[in-house]
C-alpha cells in the first residue's frame, strides 16, 4: 500500500474477479467530493468485505504498520473492521447501491480472505407511522407529509435557507436499516438540494417535537442519499428522527420528491 501515498489523494481497495458497474468511478468520485468536509476513516461502495473500500492515501501507513503486527492466517476484512473502530469511525459508511460485485461465474473458496457479505434483500420501503416537522415555506397545495408519504406527490418549497429543515418523527422507535432521500426533479434533476445532509435523532422530545439528539449518516451526493445505516456493536438503541438538514441557502425551488425508509422486521430482532 505504501507505494501510493504519493499518487493519489485517495486510495481504493480492489481484489480480482470483481466486476465494476457502469459509471463507477463517477459515482465514487462524487461522493468522495461530498464527503471531503467531513471526518471519516473507510467508506464503503460495495458488501465484499475487501473490494470498495476507500482510504485517505494519508492513513496508509498506518494501517499497513497495523495489519503486520497480526499473523498471515487473521481474516483481512476483519482487521480492517477494527482498524476503522481504532480510528474512532464506529459504524460502517456504506453506500447501498454497490458498485462491485464478484464475478457470476468465479466460485470463491471456503477459506478465503475476503468473504462475500449476503447482501439484504431490502425490497419496497416500508415507511413507519410518522409525523413530519418543518420549518420551510409551505405552499398550502403541498403539505410536508407529501416527502414521506409513498406515492407520486413531492412536497416543493421556495428559497430554502441554511438551517432549515425537514424532520420526519416515527410514531415509536424504529431499527432503521437504509434511508433514501430523493430531492430534484425525477429526469432533470431540476430544483434538488443543492447543499444538505440526513441526519439519525434519537432520544425523542415530547409531543412529537422531534429528537434531543442527532448523528451524520451522510452528506446528499447531487441531491441523492442512499445508504445502509449500521449500530454500534451491542447497541439496543432505536431511531426516532430523520432529518433533512440544508447547508446552503438557494435561490431557487426546492422538490424533496421522497424519503424512503426500511426497517428490520420485528422476527429478524428477536432473533
Amino acid at each position: 500500500m505504501n507505494f501510493a501515498l504519493s499518487l493519489s489523494e485517495y486510495f481504493l481497495m480492489i481484489e480480482d474477479r470483481v466486476q465494476c458497474t457502469p459509471k463507477f468511478v463517477s459515482a465514487i468520485y462524487w461522493a468522495l467530493s461530498a464527503w471531503r468536509e467531513r471526518p471519516w476513516v473507510t467508506l464503503e461502495f460495495s458488501g465484499l468485505s475487501f473490494s470498495g473500500k476507500v482510504f485517505h492515501t494519508s492513513d496508509l501507513a498506518r494501517l499497513t504498520a497495523f495489519l503486520h503486527l497480526f499473523a498471515k492466517d487473521v481474516p483481512t476484512h476483519l482487521l480492517l473492521s477494527e482498524f476503522r473502530l481504532l480510528s474512532a469511525q464506529h459504524v460502517p459508511i456504506r453506500f447501498s447501491s454497490s458498485v462491485f460485485h464478484p464475478v457470476r461465474s468465479y466460485s470463491m473458496p471456503a477459506d478465503t480472505c475476503f468473504p462475500v457479505e449476503k447482501e439484504p434483500a431490502f425490497g419496497e420501503p416500508d415507511n413507519p407511522v410518522a409525523s413530519v416537522l418543518t420549518d420551510m415555506s409551505t405552499v398550502s397545495s403541498s403539505p410536508p407529509e407529501y416527502a414521506y408519504v409513498l406515492n407520486k406527490e413531492s412536497y416543493y418549497t421556495l428559497h430554502p435557507l441554511r438551517g432549515n429543515h425537514l424532520t420526519v418523527v416515527l410514531e415509536r422507535p424504529q431499527k432503521v436499516i437504509r434511508v433514501e432521500v430523493l430531492t430534484g426533479s425525477d429526469k432533470q434533476g431540476l430544483y434538488r438540494l443543492q447543499q444538505g445532509q440526513v441526519e439519525l435523532g434519537y432520544s425523542p422530545l415530547p409531543h412529537s417535537e422531534g429528537c434531543a439528539r442527532y448523528a451524520l449518516l451522510g452528506p446528499l451526493v447531487e441531491g441523492h442519499l442512499d445508504q445502509r445505516v449500521f449500530y454500534a456493536a451491542d447497541s439496543a438503541e432505536q431511531l426516532s428522527c430523520i432529518r433533512l438538514l440544508v447547508l446552503a441557502a438557494q435561490d431557487s425551488w426546492l422538490l424533496i420528491r421522497q424519503i424512503r425508509v426500511w426497517t428490520q422486521p420485528e422476527e429478524e430482532e428477536e432473533s
